[in-house]
């Protein structure tokens, strides 16, 4: 049923519905017309031997037991006889002659004799003898039921080619709508611009024009909501910074036992608040963009300078890091970008590891493309979560550890500017721990000096 929703398979089955019945229209007018002007000219070929005789004025030497013998020779399948004074005369060599009547009209007629039927022609000679040419009817019906079998057999030959050149040319009038949905299926979630309609028929010009409309309104308002999140972070960047200053005023005063618990409490949400301020700024940023000039960088001291910001908090949960960084890698992307993903895949792994754990970080160049590995032994994150956690602000229920939920998607949208791709895994047996597996492309010069 669901093939019968195809546009292209309804079409093709309606035409070839309408031109099977032109073609059995066809066939059956040609059969007929053939089989009429056949047996025409077989009238034609008896008015002939009437003639010849006439000229002749004898019978040629073929008998009743003709009409039975099998053969091809059309010829032979025609008897004369000749009337001479009342009576139908012998036939030569023997041959047994029609019991036909003597007062036969001239011309053509078709008779029942002794239980066959033929088709006779009469002719009166000069001097008053008349002479008949006689066919049987089922030998000139069978002529022409071959010659018309020959005029619908290249009717029957050309109905499958006729059928499969029209859904070729079909498919090929609806190749627009098909490259228009594969243009739809490769887009990114950002890639919001107007299709081309350029190639596209007229009769689908409407859909494609609603569709434009359609992207047209999403992006803006999705520029809108882009926009409140930026305004937002920004008009909250200035109290939370006052804030923060004011806090280290108290903290350098002397405060009761009682305060100091309270106060530190209040510079951890103050922490917090400012972080999740900046992700979204830089989230804001990425998504508010278009691509960045991007240039050759080095993915080895981008790394260095991430763990260099990192490992004060890692020192703090005393958390091992280890780092195995092909120093020669570089990509194609620019600094930001680069340190935005490192710095978050890092931070995000020493954050949801807990105290005396230990993190990995592996970068290699393999062929065209660059692998960053950054593993963990934390609590992970469960399968059927790790499509949700590369979206902005979600939070696995069993996460206990304090974050924005946005550190995996300015991951996840760096790299699908860069045309790379992220995965996640478990880094243990037990299905513990979180393992982020990114590809990206290298860049064009060092690729080009490994192939060299």
């Amino acid at each position: 049923m669901r093939h019968l929703r195809s546009l292209q398979v309804r079409l093709a089955l309606c035409l070839a519905g309408v031109m099977l019945v032109a073609a059995g229209i066809a066939g059956s007018v040609s059969y007929r017309t053939a089989f009429h002007e056949v047996n025409e000219l077989q009238d034609d070929q008896l008015r002939q031997m009437s003639a010849l005789a006439k000229r002749r004025h004898m019978a040629t030497p073929y008998g009743l037991q003709d009409l039975d013998n099998n053969v091809v020779d059309v010829g032979a399948r025609i008897m004369v006889q000749l009337l001479h004074n009342g009576a139908w005369g012998e036939v030569e060599g023997g041959a047994v002659p029609l019991p036909l009547a003597a007062d036969l009209a001239d011309g053509l007629q078709t008779l029942d004799v002794q239980g066959r039927q033929l088709r006779l022609f009469i002719r009166t000679l000069p001097g008053g003898d008349r002479v008949a040419v006689s066919q049987s009817t089922a030998v000139r019906d069978e002529v022409a039921h071959n010659a018309g079998k020959t005029t619908i057999v290249p009717i029957a030959v050309l109905i499958p080619v006729l059928v499969l050149a029209m859904i070729a040319l079909i498919r090929h009038m609806l190749a627009p709508i098909m490259r228009l949905a594969n243009e739809l299926d490769r887009r990114g979630d950002d890639q919001l611009t107007a299709l081309d309609d350029r190639d596209v028929p007229s009769e689908v010009l409407p859909f494609t024009a609603a569709i434009n409309r359609l992207l047209h309104r999403v992006e803006q308002t999705m520029a809108q909501q882009r926009r409140f999140v930026a305004d937002a972070a920004h008009e909250l960047r200035t109290p939370l910074t006052a804030i923060s200053l004011q806090t280290e005023l108290l903290a350098s005063l002397n405060l009761s036992e009682q305060a100091q618990p309270r106060l530190q409490s209040l510079q951890r949400g103050i922490l917090r608040a400012r972080h999740l301020v900046a992700q979204l700024l830089l989230l804001a940023r990425l998504q508010g963009r278009d691509a960045l000039n991007r240039d050759s960088v080095a993915v080895g001291a981008a790394c260095q300078n991430v763990l260099e910001d990192l490992l004060p908090l890692a020192d703090k949960k005393q958390i091992v890091l280890t780092a195995n960084v092909d120093m020669a890698c570089r990509v194609q992307s620019n600094a930001m970008d680069l340190h935005a993903v490192l710095c978050n895949l890092i931070d995000n792994a020493i954050r949801y590891t807990q105290p005396g754990g230990q993190v990995d970080i592996d970068i290699a160049c393999l062929d065209a493309s660059l692998n960053i590995r950054v593993s963990d032994n934390g609590p992970g994150v469960p399968e059927h979560e790790r499509e949700q956690v590369l979206s902005a602000f979600y939070r696995g229920a069993a996460v206990i550890e304090s974050g924005s939920g946005l550190g995996l998607a300015i991951v996840h949208n760096i790299v699908q500017r860069m045309a790379g791709t992220i995965a996640l895994s478990s880094s243990q047996p037990d299905g513990r721990g979180l393992t982020v597996r990114i590809v990206l492309p290298v860049a064009p010069s060092d690729q080009q000096s490994r192939i060299n």
